[in-house]
């Protein structure tokens, strides 16, 4: 059946464009568009609708409130777009860590680059929970966010001038490592060269292969005492200090080391305390004089305890009242006594011992003066009884 032919047969005209009228016109061009005219069913409808809305009308556009980021009035210009512009990427550890360097050189925490480096290197350590050589051997890696955040809040407490002992909480001393802190002197280097002298004067002791009698004046916390106990076994020591707080930090070390057994701690002055006869006694008291504290850097005076430092007027008022203890103290045979001084004391000290021990008839006496890593006379040894042994 041709689709052309209507209802009755007969083939439908289809009109031409120019025989209509304006109206029909554009209807028919919207119904070639594909668009459908409206016809009398479409009127039915729209009298279902609101007034003035059709079916085909396109919807009402109202204007849109402007916003805020959109109004210049309100915002301003915009700033420019950088374009090409990308975040440099973090530097590697090695960079880090020698910026660091220099800035603790600069701020006379340091006294030379390679002790800056060192101090650095413990720090980052510290932070990142890494020892100096894994420290080290990342060098060329990125640290991550965390670890340097870390690391920069201990550099800035080192700026300050923050005891690095006192950052890591531990120090190094003759192969073992201590924990210290605020209350307690930090144990230096030059102290080593007496814990030599003591486990010399132990080994050498005509009772070495029993029970030597140690005792450590000023103990701090317990760096000569414990040390002496640990490398000699077979001694029995005290440690003594006027400082309940300091003695705080020398219990935390003698637990730590295991050491409880053959090491007592005594809270008094000097050797006052102790009661046993003693066959070595060793002693690092303040030995700055006063004139000379003020003088020393903002990191020991204003961090570690005046009274652990200063030693009076003459820098030896302690040492010599410690002298005159002496023979009350130790053993009538044999016995040393061992002190560590400051920088031209050694002469003193020297006359100071042997006068006091001499006066109660000890002797002959074997007089010893031993130098530190610097060639300073640090430590005045001074033995009697031992020739017999």
């Amino acid at each position: 059946m041709d689709a052309r032919r209507g209802r009755h047969g007969r083939r439908r005209q289809r009109p031409r464009t120019g025989d209509l009228p304006r109206g029909r016109l554009r209807r028919a061009h919207r119904a070639a568009d594909g668009q459908r005219t409206r016809g009398p069913d479409d009127r039915a409808a729209d009298a279902l609708r609101p007034h003035g809305q059709h079916s085909d009308a396109r919807p009402l556009r109202l204007a849109e409130p402007r916003h805020r980021d959109r109004d210049p009035a309100v915002r301003g210009p915009r700033p420019p777009r950088a374009r090409g512009v990308t975040s440099a990427p973090p530097p590697p550890l090695r960079a880090i860590l020698r910026d660091a360097a220099h800035q603790l050189l600069a701020a006379h925490c340091s006294d030379d680059l390679d002790e800056a480096s060192l101090e650095a290197d413990l720090l980052y350590g510290e932070a990142s929970g890494l020892d100096r050589a894994h420290v080290i051997a990342r060098g060329a890696g990125t640290p991550s966010a965390a670890s340097v955040e870390a690391f920069q809040a201990l550099l800035t407490r080192r700026l300050k001038h923050q005891p690095l002992a006192y950052i890591l909480g531990r120090r190094e001393f003759y192969g073992l490592t201590f924990e210290v802190g605020p209350g307690c002197l930090i144990p230096r280097p030059e102290t080593e060269t007496l814990v030599e002298a003591a486990l010399a004067a132990i080994k050498e002791h005509p009772r070495h292969h029993r029970l030597v009698r140690v005792a450590d004046i000023g103990t701090g916390s317990g760096a000569i005492a414990l040390t002496v106990a640990h490398h000699a076994p077979s001694t029995k020591v005290w440690g003594v200090d006027v400082s309940g707080e300091a003695l705080q930090w020398a219990a935390r070390n003698m637990r730590k080391f295991g050491l409880s057994e053959r090491v007592v701690l005594l809270t008094g002055d000097l050797a006052e305390p102790l009661s046993e006869p003693l066959d070595v006694l060793c002693a690092n008291l303040p030995y700055v004089p006063t004139d000379d504290y003020e003088g020393l850097p903002d990191e020991i005076r204003a961090s570690e305890p005046q009274i652990a430092v200063e030693g009076g007027p003459t820098g030896i008022e302690l040492i010599a009242r410690l002298a005159d203890q002496l023979a009350a103290h130790l053993a009538l045979d044999c016995a040393a006594a061992i002190f560590e001084l400051g920088a031209g004391q050694a002469g003193f000290v020297e006359d100071l011992v042997t006068s006091a021990l001499i006066s109660e008839g000890r002797g002959p006496l074997d007089v010893r003066v031993h130098r530190d890593l610097r060639g300073i006379r640090r430590i005045v040894e001074v033995r009697y009884g031992y020739s017999s042994a």
